[in-house]
């Protein structure tokens, strides 16, 4: 096997360990992962896969073909977390593929190389990759229509990839991908006076079959199954993300830690000279930093910052292409200059970022503080190799050293998850109730001054929220009050309540509770006492 394979295969097979690693060691988090969960297990237990259910209430959400693929994961892998996350990690492994391939097209295997390592050791890919959610397989999606773009250039047989990777999109996330990368070419061409060679993609008319198959299909197929879905299509997904425009340029720069410092760099090389008259040899650049800004956008007007992920691949081979360019004319310049944009970055993520969690940051968030430290450690020594090898330009051993460095600095990310999960999700709590429901399958499950939907996936059973918000997109869900919970806890039926430790119950329950559970950060409370004590 040649060297080149050899290197190609070892990067693939480091990202599936860390991307797989520990996908089914911690909860789900709330409420991206819970919603999920519910739908997907719905569909798998019912056979139901055209309506979207949270518990057993209608979800106003999209995410068709992740659903469908989560269900399908759940029936093949078990009931488990790390069956929910299987295709996310997959997607984020896609992602770095994704960029492999464009940039193998654009330049040589070596810049191609660069490229995935950059996309699969980003924070922000590797934090969508542990979550049960459709971003990384919609990043993977779109970022495969560019490379149908860039492939088409000299093949044409090559926009049926992008007919059919952006159709696949539309299915996995909603019509956001198929239309945002026809928009991006069409802005493209535009820019590069190129409006007949969009033209012949858009017309190529095995890819225009594959779109009308699988395109048209979906939708009426959905226009038969559940035409309320169709209605949806209208309006930009809903999320919890940012809300304003610098906050999500923050976010976008710091999920592309610890590459960061290439971005500014990146993006003063990478622009046309002239945005009136952009040569032949710009016109690629210009195709990356235009998908890059359009798929920004959307990441703010969707107020979700994890469908930021989109861009990062494009944003990747642009970075890796500067990388390639450094032993040349003036690689020096060009490294030493991103040395001190990986300090400068460096200096407000350690200096100014950790106190902040630490003094302003959720309770939750400090105690991930201590996992943290050989995340800071590898990144101290990433900085301190890039700015020892950016005087001498030695761009492969630079590279060789980063690269291990990042893989390494990802490792200890996946005890931040389990921190945060063991605060935050009712994994025991609902695995407990679990059991308990295979004895007394008439009980009742309440949660009082919370609302996780999560609860739904390990138990089966859809619970009573009390004094609590309801889940964003889920339709009809009512919350009870104080009155509605003493007429449950004081009916004939077993009751379960999960209340959290720091939570006061602010009327005194009628009847007595009993403790029957307790973990780190939430007590179980019922009715009875012990299994078959009354």
């Amino acid at each position: 096997m040649r060297p080149a394979r050899k290197t190609v295969l070892l990067i693939f097979a480091v990202l599936l360990f860390l991307f797989f690693r520990g996908t089914g060691d911690h909860g789900l988090l709330d409420p991206v992962e819970g919603i999920n969960a519910s739908v997907a297990l719905n569909m798998a237990g019912r056979r139901d896969f055209f309506t979207p259910l949270a518990e057993d209430l209608p979800y106003l959400g999209r995410s068709m073909g992740f659903w469908w693929l989560s269900a399908s994961a759940l029936l093949l892998f078990g009931w488990t977390e790390a069956a929910l996350r299987f295709w996310s990690a997959l997607g984020g492994v896609g992602m770095a593929a994704a960029g492999w391939f464009v940039a193998r097209r654009t330049a040589d295997g070596r810049t191609a190389n660069y490229a995935a390592v950059l996309t699969g050791t980003s924070l922000l890919t590797y934090a969508a990759s542990q979550l049960a959610a459709p971003y990384t397989l919609y990043a993977f999606c779109v970022t495969g229509a560019l490379a149908g773009i860039v492939y088409g250039f000299r093949d044409r047989r090559f926009f049926l990839l992008l007919h059919g990777a952006s159709s696949a999109a539309l299915i996995v996330c909603g019509p956001a991908g198929l239309l945002l990368p026809w928009l991006c070419f069409l802005l493209y061409a535009h820019l590069t006076a190129q409006e007949r060679f969009f033209a012949r993609a858009f017309f190529y008319w095995p890819g225009l079959l594959t779109t009308l198959a699988l395109g048209g299909g979906y939708l009426l197929l959905l226009r038969y199954k559940n035409p309320t879905l169709l209605a949806l299509m209208r309006y930009l997904p809903a999320g919890a993300g940012f809300g304003s425009f610098s906050s999500t340029v923050l976010f976008f720069v710091f999920g592309f830690f610890p590459w960061a410092g290439l971005v500014p760099e990146t993006f003063r090389r990478a622009r046309p000279g002239d945005w009136f008259f952009i040569l032949p040899s710009e016109r690629v650049n210009t195709l990356l930093l235009v998908w890059t800004a359009v798929f920004l956008l959307f990441g703010l007007l969707s107020k979700d910052a994890f469908f930021l992920a989109a861009p990062l691949p494009a944003l990747a081979v642009l970075c890796a292409s500067c990388l390639a360019e450094a032993p040349g004319d003036g690689g020096a310049e060009i490294l030493r200059r991103t040395a001190v944009w990986e300090t400068r970055f460096f200096g407000v993520c350690l200096i100014l970022g950790l106190p902040w969690m630490y003094f302003r940051g959720a309770g939750t968030l400090q105690k991930t503080l201590m996992s943290l430290v050989p995340w800071m450690v590898f990144s101290l020594l990433f900085l301190f190799a890039w700015r020892r090898h950016a005087k001498t330009g030695r761009i492969g051993k630079l590279m060789l050293q980063l690269s291990f460095l990042a893989f390494l600095s990802l490792m200890p990310l996946a005890g931040v998850f389990d921190l945060l999960a063991g605060s935050l999700s009712l994994r025991e709590s609902g695995l407990y109730l679990r059991e308990e429901l295979k004895l007394n399958r008439d009980a009742r499950i309440v949660q009082y001054g919370a609302n996780h939907p999560s609860l739904f996936f390990y138990t089966a059973k859809p619970s009573l929220p009390v004094r609590a918000s309801p889940t964003p997109g889920v339709s009809g869900q009512k919350i009870l009050d104080d009155d509605a919970l003493d007429a449950i806890w004081g009916g004939p039926q077993r009751v379960f309540m999960i209340v959290e430790r720091n939570q006061e119950i602010l009327r005194p329950l009628k009847k007595a509770p009993f403790s029957v559970h307790e973990e780190s950060g939430r007590i179980v409370l019922s009715n009875r006492g012990a299994s078959g004590v009354k």
